[in-house]
């Protein structure tokens, strides 16, 4: 797992930084950056203890109040959430009172569970989507006034930030541990984006080809484009690479500056958790 520190981070400082935080199902990681000179102070993911049989509630309580630097004071709080439902609404259509009318299309929302709307500027969609109370209450026992996203509007700005260099027809995957969003650009323009839960390879191939399909792309000349917890040895790779032609990962956030150690890690692993600096 990920972990670096700049030699000459200091603690005491934290107030000027911005903390950056994605939380997933059996995992989170963070970043601490200054966003005034954008250099990258902290990186780091943690795994729960899975030995620990607790529910899930208790194992995220156990661990961000056992993570030292997470208790400092910072000067702002950006935090992601992978696993929650979600859905796009254009905000054409959008209206204020209605977000969680609109997510029930799709998904069902419990009664203690804290609806929430994202926006993302370059393609005029609102992230609508819901987190269990507990969650908040945990997350707000440790951080203050933190500001929430859905890691689909952090990976959505950054395809979008980068449509200029699409091809004709520009499939994006971002993947996590058993989870994979699914982009398409055509001519440059966004046409879709959902989440899929997979569990094994053939899971994830029947639903990058079953979207792949359903748009008519054509895999011989098509962009593939990785973000997400994937590199180009690992088994998913080596199976794409036997229905695209054409691949690539995209790249991550450029106003945040890699110290020199990470300049050769494959920091696509994090767009979606660097991305959420430029969300809205």
């Amino acid at each position: 797992m990920m972990h670096y520190a700049d030699p000459a981070f200091n603690k005491d400082f934290s107030s000027h930084y911005t903390l950056l935080f994605q939380l997933e199902e059996q995992q989170y990681t963070y970043a601490i950056y200054d966003k005034r000179k954008g250099a990258l102070q902290m990186l780091k993911t943690v795994g729960f203890n899975t030995s620990n049989h607790s529910d899930g509630a208790n194992r995220l309580k156990i661990s961000l109040t056992s993570e030292d630097i997470l208790q400092a004071p910072f000067n702002e709080v950006r935090v992601s959430v992978v696993d929650a439902p979600f859905t796009l609404v254009p905000r054409v259509l959008f209206e204020e009172g209605k977000a969680a009318d609109y997510l029930r299309l799709s998904a069902p929302v419990g009664p203690t569970d804290q609806v929430m709307v994202n926006q993302v500027r370059g393609v005029f969609i609102r992230t609508v989507f819901s987190v269990p109370d507990w969650l908040t209450a945990h997350v707000q026992d440790v951080f203050q006034s933190p500001k929430y996203y859905h890691a689909a509007t952090a990976i959505l700005e950054a395809a979008t930030r980068n449509k200029d260099q699409f091809a004709e027809q520009q499939l994006i995957l971002d993947i996590k541990p058993g989870v994979v969003f699914i982009l398409y650009y055509e001519k440059k323009e966004f046409m879709y984006l959902n989440m899929f839960r997979f569990v094994n390879k053939d899971d994830f191939l029947y639903y990058v080809l079953l979207i792949a399909e359903e748009f008519g792309i054509d895999r011989t000349t098509a962009m593939l484009t990785l973000s997400g917890e994937i590199i180009p040895d690992a088994q998913l790779y080596d199976e794409l690479w036997k229905f695209f032609s054409h691949i690539n990962f995209l790249p991550a956030n450029e106003h945040i500056q890699l110290p020199e150690a990470l300049q050769q890690k494959p920091m696509h692993m994090f767009n979606t958790l660097l991305s959420l600096d430029v969300c809205e």
